[in-house]
């Protein structure tokens, strides 16, 4: 699998991206949810897992440049039947409006949101991401693979996600809990068998950037994120 189905750095940058029909996986929700955003400026998706168990879910965003929010809302409401979601308007602060659905004794959740800009965005997520070892899989066939080794013999993937915007390279983030009580010290010796160098504290490899997250976490992201203050 190849998350965000992100083109190869070589690819040239244009306007828009094209949502393939390959991430939709052939669900019939998701191919008419998406179907404003198959043309989009932005396009995410992560898997996230449930602490140290199997148990993941999927979460796929999108953004047009268009405020087609009240669009957005009467497609979702068409293809989730009210009798089966729980609607509510969003309170997040960051968003100019919008509206989250909930399935009843299901796993999707969709949010549409009006973004300060006049953007559009649709996050959808869905649970039971199969199979468990899904993070491993994407980290195998992202810039990332040189730490897959790594991650599996040391550490839960809490979350891998890549982002791709129309005009820039996509973007990987991994974020890991170290196993057996360990600390991000005691793995540094297998971070620099693998070829990274310590720069004040982080540890490079070409533009992939390792580094702790608090007491009992790290993180590695391509090309060069670097999330700490």
């Amino acid at each position: 699998m190849r998350l965000a189905d992100a083109p190869d750095h070589d690819a040239a940058d244009g306007p828009s991206i094209t949502l393939s029909a390959a991430l939709l996986r052939g669900d019939e929700r998701l191919v008419a949810l998406f179907a404003p955003f198959r043309e989009c400026v932005l396009l995410s998706e992560t898997l996230m897992h449930d602490g140290s168990t199997a148990r993941a879910s999927r979460l796929l965003m999108a953004e047009i440049k268009a405020d087609r929010l009240d669009e957005i809302r009467a497609l979702v409401r068409e293809v989730c039947a009210k009798g089966s979601f729980e609607e509510k308007p969003t309170e997040l602060d960051d968003v100019a409006g919008g509206t989250e659905w909930q399935e009843r004794g299901g796993t999707l959740a969709i949010a549409a949101y009006r973004l300060f800009g006049g953007s559009t965005a649709l996050h959808v997520t869905s649970g039971k991401i199969d199979p468990p070892d899904a993070g491993l899989q994407a980290l195998l066939e992202s810039p990332l693979a040189i730490i897959e080794g790594l991650v599996a013999s040391t550490s839960f993937v809490e979350h891998v996600s890549c982002s791709r915007s129309a005009s820039d390279v996509p973007r990987w983030h991994l974020g890991a809990t170290l196993r057996d009580l360990r600390r991000f010290e005691e793995i540094v010796p297998q971070i620099i068998a693998l070829g990274f160098e310590e720069r004040k504290g982080k540890y490079w490899h070409d533009t992939v950037i390792a580094q702790a997250v608090g007491k009992k976490g790290w993180m590695a992201a391509q090309p060069g994120i670097d999330f700490a203050p």
